[in-house]
């Protein structure tokens, strides 16, 4: 069997993965491309990673990612190239390398959840995003945004035992309710990663 994409509903108050509706890699809605420009920690983790950049076909645009060690476990953060919406996971086994597409839907999901997301944004989200594909070209601006959102990290570890007791999704939603400068950019004219991704999804 090839790569899945796993359909979500939402059961309480979190989206969970479904038996029903999962996605073929060779369903032809799927010949777009969710690019994930990664660092080359991360990159010798993944099974398949292109040394040369990959277009990217995507509504949403690109991300890129780098991996972490903190607390003696695997960490990922994932940043929306233009938006700066940012994704954290711990506690990432080996075997969760080979396949990281549902790890990040669940993520995004709950993510935007814990950030109110109208249901019908996050479904229509969640229809948009297609198998993850790696490359090693990242840009420099992106991985600053990734390094500032580590610091926030460490800030929050400070009062919980482990990272594991850090929520996933929860954390996420902090990381995206705090303004984000780029290089060039007045402080004035900063992004809120939040607000950024809804006006992004929104026009889809």
């Amino acid at each position: 069997m090839g790569d899945r994409l796993t359909k979500y509903q939402l059961v309480g108050c979190h989206w969970v993965p479904t038996e029903m509706g999962v996605c073929d890699s060779a369903d032809s809605r799927h010949n777009s491309r969710m690019i994930i420009h990664c660092t080359k920690k991360l990159a010798s983790k993944i099974p398949e990673v292109n040394s040369d950049t990959l277009g990217d076909s995507n509504p949403l645009g690109s991300w890129h990612a780098n991996l972490y060690t903190i607390d003696r476990r695997n960490c990922l953060m994932f940043c929306h190239d233009r938006t700066r919406f940012i994704l954290f996971m711990a506690g990432l086994k080996m075997a969760n390398f080979t396949n990281l597409n549902n790890w990040f839907q669940d993520v995004f999901a709950n993510t935007m959840l814990k950030l109110d997301y109208p249901i019908d944004l996050i479904d229509r989200t969640l229809a948009q995003l297609d198998l993850l594909q790696f490359d090693t070209v990242c840009d420099r601006s992106v991985q600053g945004t990734l390094r500032i959102a580590r610091q926030d990290i460490d800030a929050m570890l400070y009062r919980v035992a482990d990272v594991m007791d850090l929520p996933m999704d929860s954390t996420s939603a902090k990381l995206n309710n705090r303004p984000v400068t780029v290089k060039g950019m007045k402080t004035s004219d900063c992004l809120w990663p939040a607000e950024e991704m809804k006006k992004l999804i929104s026009d889809l």
